[in-house]
């Protein structure tokens, strides 16, 4: 059975957010010119392999831009509300903090502060000038409030205390073998500082040798790892998107890495 895609509060402001996301960038691009930017940004990610050019790939172009700032960054922004539903999100603690790392369109990390509720600051980093200015706008609709870097990981890793928060959705897959192994050690550093964590990737990385890697190092550490698939009732945009692209995102889904909080780890 379908459940609504959001609800309430948090409802009303993805909906505002989506709206004029698509409003903002159509025109100057029609819906078909949107269109051809979900099918080939569907197509990079479907090949992709832990090439770094691969996520240059997907920004290149308007059509892609928009595609992921409206269809993908929606998409995103529902797996992880409804990952962190699955989870608890009591889990986490207070978090006054948001680390977003490889923030992208800011869809992942304005998530997570929709869903964890509370007053936050975002801190958002990403390689890409263009998806900082796409953050920025997301946050915005969102009434959220932080500091964007322009930087690329793993070298840049934030110092993290008690309260933050560290996101990485759909960013690991992007990134070489030697650098998510760098990646790794720091977050497993900061998993035992006692940091919550929440990894998002496509399901089918299940599959993948640095997936498994992953999840066996920071399992060791008390890391939960799940698989989420959830039945959604779409918003139109998706719905719309999904017709005319001949995709399919009744069910929403992703592997997902989660860490609970210090104090979470230790009533358990």
């Amino acid at each position: 059975m379908k459940i609504p895609y959001l609800e309430g509060e948090i409802r009303h402001n993805f909906d505002r957010w989506l709206e004029e996301t698509v409003a903002r960038l159509s025109p100057p691009l029609t819906f078909t010119e949107i269109r051809k930017g979900v099918q080939a940004v569907t197509e990079i990610y479907g090949s992709r392999s832990g090439n770094p050019e691969h996520a240059a790939k997907a920004i290149e172009g308007q059509g892609k831009r928009a595609a992921l700032a409206t269809f993908f960054a929606s998409l995103h922004f529902l797996t992880t509300h409804h990952a962190l539903v699955m989870i608890g999100e009591e889990s986490f603690g207070p978090v006054r903090r948001i680390y977003d790392l490889g923030c992208g369109s800011g869809s992942v990390g304005a998530a997570a502060a929709q869903t964890l509720g509370g007053p936050v600051r975002m801190i958002g980093i990403d390689r890409s000038g263009w998806a900082l200015d796409e953050t920025k706008q997301t946050w915005r609709a969102f009434g959220l409030n932080g500091k964007l870097q322009r930087a690329e990981l793993p070298g840049t890793f934030p110092k993290t205390a008690r309260g933050d928060l560290i996101c990485m959705g759909w960013t690991l897959s992007e990134l070489s073998n030697a650098d998510r192994a760098i990646l790794l050690r720091r977050t497993r550093a900061a998993v035992r500082r006692g940091v919550p964590v929440l990894i998002l990737e496509t399901i089918s990385q299940r599959s993948s040798t640095w997936w498994s890697e992953w999840e066996e190092s920071l399992g060791e550490l008390g890391v939960r790892s799940e698989m989420i698939r959830v039945p959604i009732d779409r918003p139109f945009w998706i719905q719309d998107m999904d017709k005319a692209a001949r995709l399919d995102h009744q069910v929403i889904g992703a592997r997902v890495l989660a860490a609970p909080s210090r104090e979470k780890r230790a009533t358990e």
